[in-house]
């Protein structure tokens, strides 16, 4: 494997694993407002699954807005 892929696949490995951490933090922000709404467990795991889906689905939609739109650019 050459150097340079080597050196794109560990970067794109971190930003995955940063992606993943803030979805996390986002769904387990969620899940406790909803817990301190007063629902049921089975609803704010649900919820917070969902803001974790919906959060991880725009980290990685980001990098591909940002390239269209440089593109674009030129």
């Amino acid at each position: 494997m050459p150097e340079s892929t080597g050196r794109s696949a560990r970067a794109w490995q971190l930003w995955l694993a940063l992606y993943v951490a803030c979805s996390m933090v986002v769904g387990l922000f969620v899940s406790l407002l909803v817990m301190r709404s007063g629902v049921g467990s089975t609803d704010a795991v649900l919820a917070g699954g969902g803001g974790f889906a919906t959060s991880f689905a725009l980290c990685l939609a980001l990098p591909a807005a940002v390239r269209e739109l440089k593109r674009q650019g030129n």
